[in-house]
Protein backbone atom coordinates (compact mmCIF):
# COMPACT_ATOMS: atom_id res chain seq x y z
CA UNK A 1 0.00 0.00 0.00
CA UNK A 2 1.12 3.54 -0.68
CA UNK A 3 -0.52 6.50 0.99
CA UNK A 4 -0.49 10.27 1.13
CA UNK A 5 -0.65 11.60 4.68
CA UNK A 6 -2.63 14.86 4.71
CA UNK A 7 -2.18 16.51 8.08
CA UNK A 8 -3.47 19.68 9.67
CA UNK A 9 -0.70 20.90 12.00
CA UNK A 10 -3.11 23.02 14.07
CA UNK A 11 -5.77 20.33 14.72
CA UNK A 12 -6.30 19.36 18.33
CA UNK A 13 -4.37 22.40 19.54
CA UNK A 14 -1.31 21.33 17.56
CA UNK A 15 -1.58 17.67 18.53
CA UNK A 16 -1.88 16.51 14.92
CA UNK A 17 1.37 18.19 13.93
CA UNK A 18 3.22 16.69 16.89
CA UNK A 19 1.93 13.21 16.07
CA UNK A 20 3.06 13.12 12.44
CA UNK A 21 6.55 11.63 13.00
CA UNK A 22 5.13 8.80 15.12
CA UNK A 23 2.28 8.18 12.65
CA UNK A 24 4.74 8.02 9.75
CA UNK A 25 6.88 5.54 11.67
CA UNK A 26 3.87 3.39 12.56
CA UNK A 27 2.71 3.24 8.94
CA UNK A 28 6.16 2.51 7.57
CA UNK A 29 6.60 -0.27 10.14
CA UNK A 30 3.39 -1.77 8.73
CA UNK A 31 4.89 -1.71 5.22
CA UNK A 32 3.06 1.37 3.93
CA UNK A 33 4.97 3.65 1.58
CA UNK A 34 4.08 7.14 2.80
CA UNK A 35 4.38 10.66 1.51
CA UNK A 36 3.02 13.65 3.40
CA UNK A 37 1.26 16.92 2.72
CA UNK A 38 0.97 19.63 5.37
CA UNK A 39 -2.24 21.57 4.80
CA UNK A 40 -2.50 25.35 4.77
CA UNK A 41 -6.32 25.33 4.84
CA UNK A 42 -9.25 22.99 4.41
CA UNK A 43 -9.41 23.86 0.72
CA UNK A 44 -5.73 23.02 0.40
CA UNK A 45 -6.40 19.63 1.99
CA UNK A 46 -9.29 19.06 -0.41
CA UNK A 47 -7.12 19.90 -3.41
CA UNK A 48 -4.29 17.66 -2.18
CA UNK A 49 -6.66 14.71 -1.77
CA UNK A 50 -8.14 15.24 -5.22
CA UNK A 51 -4.71 15.39 -6.83
CA UNK A 52 -3.60 12.25 -4.99
CA UNK A 53 -6.73 10.22 -5.76
CA UNK A 54 -5.36 8.56 -8.88
CA UNK A 55 -1.80 8.01 -7.66
CA UNK A 56 -2.20 6.51 -4.17
CA UNK A 57 -4.02 3.58 -2.60
CA UNK A 58 -5.08 5.76 0.34
CA UNK A 59 -5.31 9.37 1.42
CA UNK A 60 -4.91 9.38 5.19
CA UNK A 61 -6.32 12.41 6.99
CA UNK A 62 -4.50 13.24 10.23
CA UNK A 63 -6.49 15.83 12.15
CA UNK A 64 -10.05 16.55 13.16
CA UNK A 65 -13.35 16.01 11.41
CA UNK A 66 -12.84 19.15 9.32
CA UNK A 67 -9.65 17.71 7.81
CA UNK A 68 -11.36 14.36 7.26
CA UNK A 69 -14.30 16.03 5.55
CA UNK A 70 -12.01 18.08 3.31
CA UNK A 71 -10.11 14.97 2.21
CA UNK A 72 -13.38 13.13 1.61
CA UNK A 73 -14.59 16.00 -0.57
CA UNK A 74 -11.34 15.94 -2.53
CA UNK A 75 -11.66 12.23 -3.27
CA UNK A 76 -15.25 12.78 -4.39
CA UNK A 77 -14.06 15.58 -6.66
CA UNK A 78 -11.77 13.09 -8.39
CA UNK A 79 -14.79 11.13 -9.58
CA UNK A 80 -15.23 7.43 -10.34
CA UNK A 81 -11.64 7.10 -11.50
CA UNK A 82 -10.32 7.66 -7.98
CA UNK A 83 -8.05 4.87 -6.81
CA UNK A 84 -7.47 6.12 -3.27
CA UNK A 85 -9.63 5.26 -0.28
CA UNK A 86 -9.96 7.59 2.69
CA UNK A 87 -8.08 6.63 5.84
CA UNK A 88 -8.36 8.44 9.17
CA UNK A 89 -5.94 9.05 12.01
CA UNK A 90 -8.01 10.93 14.63
CA UNK A 91 -6.10 13.88 16.09
CA UNK A 92 -8.69 16.63 16.46
CA UNK A 93 -11.38 17.74 18.87
CA UNK A 94 -14.41 15.56 18.13
CA UNK A 95 -13.02 12.69 16.00
CA UNK A 96 -16.49 11.44 15.11
CA UNK A 97 -15.45 10.29 11.64
CA UNK A 98 -13.11 7.82 13.33
CA UNK A 99 -15.99 6.56 15.47
CA UNK A 100 -18.16 5.98 12.39
CA UNK A 101 -15.35 3.98 10.78
CA UNK A 102 -14.84 1.80 13.85
CA UNK A 103 -11.49 3.33 14.83
CA UNK A 104 -10.29 4.22 18.35
CA UNK A 105 -11.14 7.92 18.45
CA UNK A 106 -8.85 8.59 21.40
CA UNK A 107 -5.78 6.68 20.18
CA UNK A 108 -4.38 8.00 16.88
CA UNK A 109 -1.36 5.70 16.85
CA UNK A 110 -3.53 2.63 17.32
CA UNK A 111 -5.75 3.86 14.48
CA UNK A 112 -2.67 4.28 12.27
CA UNK A 113 -1.54 0.76 13.12
CA UNK A 114 -4.90 -0.64 11.97
CA UNK A 115 -4.72 0.91 8.50
CA UNK A 116 -3.51 -2.15 6.58
CA UNK A 117 -6.08 -4.42 8.30
CA UNK A 118 -9.12 -2.32 7.50
CA UNK A 119 -11.73 -3.02 4.83
CA UNK A 120 -12.22 -0.85 1.77
CA UNK A 121 -15.90 0.14 1.86
CA UNK A 122 -18.14 2.49 -0.16
CA UNK A 123 -19.47 5.47 1.78
CA UNK A 124 -21.99 8.21 1.04
CA UNK A 125 -21.22 11.88 1.40
CA UNK A 126 -23.67 14.66 2.16
CA UNK A 127 -23.43 18.26 0.99
CA UNK A 128 -24.65 21.67 2.06
CA UNK A 129 -23.99 24.96 0.30
CA UNK A 130 -21.88 23.10 -2.24
CA UNK A 131 -19.53 21.67 0.40
CA UNK A 132 -19.33 17.97 1.22
CA UNK A 133 -19.40 16.49 4.69
CA UNK A 134 -19.07 12.95 6.03
CA UNK A 135 -20.87 12.96 9.38
CA UNK A 136 -23.41 15.50 10.63
CA UNK A 137 -24.55 19.03 9.85
CA UNK A 138 -26.65 21.01 12.28
CA UNK A 139 -28.46 24.31 12.60
CA UNK A 140 -29.90 25.90 15.70
CA UNK A 141 -28.81 25.14 19.24
CA UNK A 142 -26.13 22.65 18.18
CA UNK A 143 -24.50 25.02 15.71
CA UNK A 144 -24.18 27.65 18.44
CA UNK A 145 -22.72 25.00 20.74
CA UNK A 146 -20.15 24.22 18.06
CA UNK A 147 -19.24 27.88 17.75
CA UNK A 148 -18.84 28.30 21.51
CA UNK A 149 -16.81 25.09 21.79
CA UNK A 150 -14.44 26.20 19.02
CA UNK A 151 -14.07 29.85 19.95
CA UNK A 152 -14.25 29.91 23.75
CA UNK A 153 -13.51 26.40 25.05
CA UNK A 154 -10.76 25.17 22.74
CA UNK A 155 -8.48 24.65 25.75
CA UNK A 156 -10.75 21.95 27.24
CA UNK A 157 -10.78 18.23 26.49
CA UNK A 158 -13.06 16.80 23.82
CA UNK A 159 -16.18 15.87 25.78
CA UNK A 160 -15.89 18.59 28.48
CA UNK A 161 -15.56 21.18 25.73
CA UNK A 162 -18.90 20.28 24.13
CA UNK A 163 -20.74 19.67 27.40
CA UNK A 164 -19.55 23.04 28.70
CA UNK A 165 -20.68 24.72 25.50
CA UNK A 166 -24.11 23.10 25.82
CA UNK A 167 -24.54 24.44 29.34
CA UNK A 168 -23.36 27.91 28.33
CA UNK A 169 -25.67 28.08 25.31
CA UNK A 170 -28.64 26.74 27.26
CA UNK A 171 -28.62 29.96 29.29
CA UNK A 172 -29.07 32.22 26.26
CA UNK A 173 -30.38 29.93 23.49
CA UNK A 174 -33.99 29.89 22.31
CA UNK A 175 -36.12 27.73 20.08
CA UNK A 176 -36.72 28.53 16.42
CA UNK A 177 -39.48 27.90 13.92
CA UNK A 178 -38.18 25.61 11.18
CA UNK A 179 -39.70 24.82 7.81
CA UNK A 180 -38.42 21.61 6.22
CA UNK A 181 -38.97 20.04 2.82
CA UNK A 182 -38.06 16.34 2.94
CA UNK A 183 -37.80 15.14 -0.66
CA UNK A 184 -40.40 17.80 -1.38
CA UNK A 185 -42.68 16.95 1.57
CA UNK A 186 -43.17 20.14 3.63
CA UNK A 187 -43.38 20.30 7.41
CA UNK A 188 -43.26 23.17 9.89
CA UNK A 189 -42.31 22.94 13.56
CA UNK A 190 -40.71 24.69 16.49
CA UNK A 191 -37.60 23.28 18.04
CA UNK A 192 -34.12 23.68 19.44
CA UNK A 193 -32.24 22.26 16.47
CA UNK A 194 -32.27 20.36 13.20
CA UNK A 195 -29.45 17.89 12.54
CA UNK A 196 -28.99 16.45 9.04
CA UNK A 197 -26.90 13.33 9.51
CA UNK A 198 -24.97 11.10 7.16
CA UNK A 199 -23.23 9.37 10.09
CA UNK A 200 -24.39 8.78 13.67
CA UNK A 201 -22.43 11.17 15.87
CA UNK A 202 -20.90 14.61 16.30
CA UNK A 203 -19.50 16.77 19.07
CA UNK A 204 -17.11 14.14 20.41
CA UNK A 205 -19.43 11.15 20.65
CA UNK A 206 -22.91 12.68 20.82
CA UNK A 207 -25.02 10.08 18.99
CA UNK A 208 -27.49 12.63 17.65
CA UNK A 209 -28.65 10.24 14.88
CA UNK A 210 -27.91 6.82 16.36
CA UNK A 211 -29.35 4.86 13.43
CA UNK A 212 -27.72 6.90 10.63
CA UNK A 213 -25.50 4.91 8.30
CA UNK A 214 -23.01 6.18 5.74
CA UNK A 215 -23.87 3.45 3.24
CA UNK A 216 -27.69 3.61 3.04
CA UNK A 217 -28.10 6.46 0.56
CA UNK A 218 -30.24 8.46 3.00
CA UNK A 219 -29.93 11.38 5.38
CA UNK A 220 -31.31 11.06 8.90
CA UNK A 221 -32.99 14.33 9.88
CA UNK A 222 -33.29 14.71 13.65
CA UNK A 223 -35.42 17.50 15.04
CA UNK A 224 -35.23 18.27 18.74
CA UNK A 225 -38.56 19.98 19.25
CA UNK A 226 -39.58 22.68 21.69
CA UNK A 227 -39.26 21.69 25.35
CA UNK A 228 -38.57 23.59 28.54
CA UNK A 229 -34.93 24.32 29.37
CA UNK A 230 -35.10 22.11 32.44
CA UNK A 231 -36.47 19.21 30.41
CA UNK A 232 -33.81 19.79 27.74
CA UNK A 233 -31.12 19.64 30.43
CA UNK A 234 -32.50 16.33 31.72
CA UNK A 235 -32.80 14.87 28.22
CA UNK A 236 -29.45 16.07 26.90
CA UNK A 237 -27.19 13.43 28.55
CA UNK A 238 -29.11 10.72 26.69
CA UNK A 239 -27.55 11.92 23.44
CA UNK A 240 -24.36 10.01 24.31
CA UNK A 241 -26.27 6.72 24.17
CA UNK A 242 -28.73 7.78 21.46
CA UNK A 243 -31.73 7.32 23.77
CA UNK A 244 -32.79 10.94 23.34
CA UNK A 245 -34.65 9.89 20.18
CA UNK A 246 -37.21 8.12 22.42
CA UNK A 247 -38.39 11.48 23.80
CA UNK A 248 -41.76 12.50 22.33
CA UNK A 249 -40.42 15.93 21.38
CA UNK A 250 -37.66 14.39 19.22
CA UNK A 251 -38.54 13.28 15.70
CA UNK A 252 -36.44 11.45 13.11
CA UNK A 253 -37.06 11.66 9.37
CA UNK A 254 -35.32 10.24 6.29
CA UNK A 255 -34.75 11.87 2.93
CA UNK A 256 -32.27 12.27 0.09
CA UNK A 257 -32.78 16.02 -0.21
CA UNK A 258 -33.60 18.30 2.69
CA UNK A 259 -34.44 22.00 2.48
CA UNK A 260 -34.33 23.89 5.77
CA UNK A 261 -35.38 27.46 6.54
CA UNK A 262 -35.89 29.15 9.90
CA UNK A 263 -37.38 32.29 11.38
CA UNK A 264 -33.88 33.75 11.66
CA UNK A 265 -30.49 33.33 9.95
CA UNK A 266 -29.04 30.43 11.96
CA UNK A 267 -25.51 29.20 11.30
CA UNK A 268 -24.92 25.78 9.76
CA UNK A 269 -21.99 23.68 10.98
CA UNK A 270 -20.92 20.44 9.29
CA UNK A 271 -18.06 18.17 10.41
CA UNK A 272 -17.31 20.82 13.02
CA UNK A 273 -16.82 23.63 10.48
CA UNK A 274 -19.07 26.58 9.64
CA UNK A 275 -20.87 26.07 6.31
CA UNK A 276 -22.89 29.28 6.00
CA UNK A 277 -26.41 30.19 7.15
CA UNK A 278 -29.95 28.96 6.78
CA UNK A 279 -31.80 28.69 4.46
CA UNK A 280 -29.83 25.75 3.10
CA UNK A 281 -30.26 22.63 1.00
CA UNK A 282 -28.74 19.32 2.12
CA UNK A 283 -28.31 16.41 -0.29
CA UNK A 284 -26.83 12.93 -0.23
CA UNK A 285 -24.44 11.46 -2.78
CA UNK A 286 -24.55 7.67 -2.43
CA UNK A 287 -21.28 5.70 -2.56
CA UNK A 288 -19.35 8.88 -3.36
CA UNK A 289 -16.01 7.61 -2.01
CA UNK A 290 -14.24 4.54 -0.66
CA UNK A 291 -13.15 4.52 2.98
CA UNK A 292 -10.97 2.27 5.13
CA UNK A 293 -13.18 1.00 7.95
CA UNK A 294 -13.45 -1.82 10.45
CA UNK A 295 -15.72 -4.77 9.67
CA UNK A 296 -18.00 -3.85 12.58
CA UNK A 297 -17.89 -0.07 12.06
CA UNK A 298 -21.00 1.50 13.64
CA UNK A 299 -21.47 3.93 10.76
CA UNK A 300 -22.29 1.11 8.34
CA UNK A 301 -25.39 -1.01 7.96
CA UNK A 302 -23.77 -3.91 6.19
CA UNK A 303 -20.65 -5.95 6.93
CA UNK A 304 -18.14 -6.20 4.09
CA UNK A 305 -18.52 -9.29 1.93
Amino acid sequence: MNALLVHNPTAGGGRAGRLVPAVLARLRDAGVEVEQHRTRSLEDGRAAACEAAAAFDAVVAVGGDGTVGACAAGLADAGPGARAALGVVPAGGGNDAARSLGLPAGDPLAAAGMLTRLHRRPADLASVAGRAYLNVAGAGFDSEVNRVANQRLGWAGNRPRYVGAVLAELVVGRVATFELALDGRPTRLRGWLVAVANGPSYGGGMRIAPHARVDDGLLDVVVVGAMARREFLVTFPKVFSGRHVDHPAVSVHHARRVEVTADRALSVYADGERHGLLPAVFETCPAAIQVLAAADAPGFGRTPG
